[in-house]
């Protein structure tokens, strides 16, 4: 079937799945219409809290066991690469951003004996969602064609929206506070690291004055704690990475 019209069909039956099984089903066919016989779309999280409404669907066979069992979630190249990146990836380009460890290099290894020797992943990143990708993968040596995997891509994009309206997301509107200058000034050093005493030397505030913002804060973002406070606003947009740890 030419690309185009897969994607097209693809697209247009996933829009109509009422289940994460008929979905992941359509998934799977059109994955080896590319040449790829493993896919997974997945919640990076899903793997160290299992639970209900997080997108965990694959069919890496033994592969999913050996993973678990062996923590190795916890180190894998791909889902670590999926969090630093923007587009599609073949797994053999993941040491050019991600240096490597023993560890991940002997999981890339093990993987490719059970079957997943060289893949292409897609990562998808929603805000206020947990980190997600889509992968497919082969025990071929070589991956499918340029062309294939920007199909893969397209696929993948649009299973993982699927799944997530099939898993309930977005699960409720979440929308950011507005804040005055003073508070997010506060926010900011919060994310720091400061303590009050420090921001008030800071902004030139009384001690009793950043004690009455940070309350005000906590109740904006519905928290009770600082790190709360400051992973609240990473997750919503309303600071990034840059003003938690200030760039060289």
């Amino acid at each position: 079937m030419p690309l185009n019209r897969l994607i097209e069909q693809f697209s247009e039956q996933a829009a109509r799945t009422d289940s994460p099984a008929e979905l992941f089903a359509l998934t799977e066919a059109a994955a080896r219409e590319l040449g790829f016989s493993r896919v997974a779309l997945v919640h990076g999280l899903s793997f160290r809290c299992p639970r209900r409404g997080l997108i965990h669907l694959e069919n890496f066979g033994e592969w999913s066991n050996v993973f678990m069992e062996r923590r190795y979630y916890l180190d894998d190249p791909g889902l670590l690469a999926a969090q630093r990146i923007t587009h599609g990836f073949d797994w053999s380009a993941i040491r050019q951003f991600l240096p490597l460890s023993p560890r991940q290099l002997a999981i890339l290894g093990e993987a490719g004996r059970h079957g997943l020797r060289t893949g292409y992943t897609l990562p998808v990143g929603v805000l206020g969602e947990p980190h997600g990708c889509c992968s497919f993968a082969t025990e071929r040596a070589v991956l499918p064609s340029r062309l294939e995997c920007l199909a893969a891509s397209h696929i993948g994009a649009e299973a993982f929206r699927e799944a997530r309206r099939l898993h309930g997301f977005p699960g409720r509107a979440m929308k950011a506070p507005r804040l005055s200058r003073r508070k997010r000034d506060c926010l900011r050093y919060v994310a720091m690291g400061k303590t009050d005493a420090e921001i008030a030397t800071i902004l030139g505030l009384s001690a009793s004055t950043v004690r009455s913002y940070m309350a005000l804060l906590r109740r904006d973002f519905d928290v009770v704690s600082r790190a709360q406070l400051a992973a609240a606003a990473l997750r919503l947009g309303v600071i990034d990475y840059d003003d938690a740890i200030p760039p060289f």
